[in-house]
């Protein structure tokens, strides 16, 4: 087993959004515990695609909220500068429609980085489990996986987040489904130059050994040269770093060098990133 243990977070959450807890130097604190050398906060961005200043008040923060986080956030950085690297991010929704009305809220303020995520197909959470009661399963994860290339091709997101997400609470996917829906995703991550996160919300999820993406998904994003970066998801300062020891090992034995993460630079910062080609 690797013994290199991940130093890098870059996917945090704290009280605005209105599902997670605690303040984001609570977080940055315990990166630090951690021996991190750089964390990301990333909190969840405005519903930009809801009429109103604050649409969603349970899972995202409020528009007129947005300045308030970034120049908090700016500050800790400043604070923490010498202990460890604060780099300022935002996790955004990809919905297919209106590119340039998200485009224009990732410029309002200087990210280090954006989070590109698809949470809701057909207007419908991923995380919707009443859903599988009435869709047909392959038709939404084939919109899902549409809309996660498309957020790929779109030249919003630095790192796109918790591919595969949309399988924790629905039926498996056959191989056959697999290979002819995540293929295209593949190809189209590694035309685009984004990073992809291994995101560990899929442990506590899906209560099993696999993260979000999956070792399938995995498997064909390494071979398509994807580099890939580390994500806890916490919603809680104590789960900064969930899984990274799991994650290590996982990426070892997928042929990863987890021992030589590097910075790579896609749009606006350079993030630590594990090089597969």
């Amino acid at each position: 087993m690797p013994s290199q243990t991940i130093p890098f977070d870059y996917h945090s959450h704290h009280y605005r959004c209105g599902h997670a807890a605690g303040e984001i130097y609570e977080y940055i604190d315990a990166a630090l515990a951690r021996g991190m050398v750089q964390f990301g906060i990333s909190d969840h961005g405005p519903a930009w695609f809801r009429e109103g200043d604050h649409p969603l008040p349970t899972i995202q923060m409020a528009r007129s909220q947005m300045p308030f986080y970034a120049a908090e956030a700016r500050r800790f950085q400043v604070e923490y500068a010498g202990k460890i690297r604060v780099l300022v991010g935002i996790e955004a929704d990809y919905t297919g429609e209106r590119d340039e009305a998200l485009a224009s809220l990732l410029t309002e303020e200087p990210f280090d980085y954006a989070l590109g995520s698809v949470h809701y197909v057909h207007q419908i959470s991923v995380f919707s489990q009443s859903r599988w009661t009435t869709e047909n399963p392959e038709e939404t994860y084939a919109e899902y996986y549409r809309l996660v290339s498309r957020a790929a091709r779109s030249g919003l997101f630095d790192i796109l987040s918790h591919l595969t997400v949309v399988e924790a609470y629905g039926p498996p996917l056959s191989d056959d489904l697999a290979t002819r829906l995540y293929t295209p995703v593949a190809e189209a991550v590694a035309e685009s130059g984004c990073i992809v996160e291994v995101n560990t919300s899929g442990y506590r999820k899906m209560g099993g050994d696999e993260p979000f993406p999956n070792r399938r998904m995995l498997r064909l994003l390494i071979a398509a040269g994807v580099p890939l970066t580390f994500g806890s998801d916490c919603h809680k300062p104590d789960e900064v770093g969930y899984g990274r020891e799991r994650v290590s090992e996982l990426l070892h034995e997928l042929g990863v060098d987890v021992g030589s993460p590097r910075p790579i630079t896609v749009q606006r910062a350079p993030l630590l990133a594990f090089a597969t080609r």
